[in-house]
């Protein structure tokens, strides 16, 4: 696949296409890039290409007029993303960063990657956080997992209870033990111009982001950018002489019941990034993986471009609850445990909130 090639281009793993890109197949290649918010990252490796190989000169304007908002997007979002977390240690909640601008700083040039929300997981008890945050947004969902915090007029930011969590119970108990264990060995980083924050260690990042994108393969879909980052992380922490990181995680990945997925994530990495066996967690897995390449290309960021994804906020209760199991029916085949036990979190979650005053 021709965009697939401008991937491995982009990132030095080819060196030119298979055939020279006509400009219907550029824009095509724009338009897939643009849904799979990689347009950043792919710009950066326009200039690897020869002049015959290059898109039209119109398309490249347009291109380099999108990089520019990126850029410009990433300097706000790291401005938020310092400020959101002095705002909660003001308040006295040790808090940490997940994913986004920490992400970037993987990347050959951060401020390429598109930039998405803030995500902030607050050490704290779950309560007092809503309480406070609802006395300024009364009317705010909150979930045993999440809420809104609406306070920066361009940027999105979730407050996060818990990571990420599992359908299964007895899964997700060992995995948010996982995290709270974790929480104590937390790492800071500089976001360039703004300040220190801090992030998940690389032992959790590695466990935490999969089981991210295992999630919104169930929940709303995912896009070829988490697994970009997925990629970046693997080949900052991963190498062929050093098994000592994969001893650790590996255990890990298998207690949760997450193996068969990393194996399937390994196979895509491979296939579309170009990433070495060396720099694999574990080997892959050709028929889940091309299954889970076939959901990606096909959802685009978090589902935005999946035809198949009804609108959730105008749905019922009921609705969500059925529409989400037959939704995450189709993955039966691969992930048999979590489908089951996917009703079981719906109707528990219900259940939760309706206890807590949450509906």
């Amino acid at each position: 696949m021709l965009f697939f090639e401008l991937i491995r281009i982009a990132l030095g793993r080819q060196e030119a296409f298979s055939h020279n890109p006509s400009d219907e197949e550029w824009h095509e290649l724009f338009e897939v890039a643009r849904q799979q918010t990689l347009l950043g990252v792919l710009y950066n490796g326009l200039s690897r290409l020869s002049a015959d190989q290059k898109p039209p000169h119109q398309l490249l304007v347009n291109w380099h007029a999108s990089v520019q908002k990126i850029i410009l997007d990433n300097k706000r979002l790291n401005h938020d993303t310092v400020w959101v977390s002095q705002r909660w240690e003001k308040l006295g909640y040790r808090n940490v960063i997940l994913k986004g601008q920490g992400n970037a700083l993987l990347y050959p040039d951060p401020m390429l990657r598109v930039p998405g929300d803030i995500d902030i997981w607050l050490d704290g008890d779950r309560k007092k956080i809503a309480d406070y945050v609802r006395s300024h947004f009364p009317k705010l969902e909150v979930t045993r997992i999440e809420m809104e915090f609406p306070v920066r007029k361009d940027t999105p930011i979730e407050i996060h209870f818990l990571p990420s969590f599992l359908y299964d119970p007895f899964k997700d108990r060992k995995m948010q033990r996982y995290y709270r264990l974790q929480l104590q060995n937390t790492k800071q980083i500089e976001l360039p111009g703004e300040g220190v924050v801090n992030i998940p260690n690389d032992e959790m990042n590695l466990v935490f982001q999969l089981s991210h994108i295992y999630r919104h393969l169930f929940y709303e879909g995912i896009g070829l950018r988490q697994l970009m980052d997925y990629y970046y992380l693997c080949s900052a922490l991963l190498t062929p002489d050093d098994d000592s990181m994969r001893e650790k995680i590996l255990p890990v990945i298998s207690d949760l019941g997450l193996m068969e997925f990393c194996r399937a994530l390994m196979w895509v990495l491979g296939e579309v990034f170009g990433m070495p066996a060396g720099q694999m967690l574990t080997e892959p897995d050709e028929r889940r993986g091309r299954f889970l390449l076939s959901e990606v290309m096909r959802a685009g960021n978090f589902g935005h471009a999946d035809d198949r994804v009804g609108n959730w906020s105008e749905m019922s209760r009921w609705e969500r609850l059925t529409w989400g199991t037959r939704w995450s029916w189709r993955l039966i085949g691969q992930y048999p445990r979590e489908v089951f036990w996917h009703p079981y979190y719906r109707i528990s979650q219900y259940i939760w909130r309706l206890f807590n005053g949450y509906l």
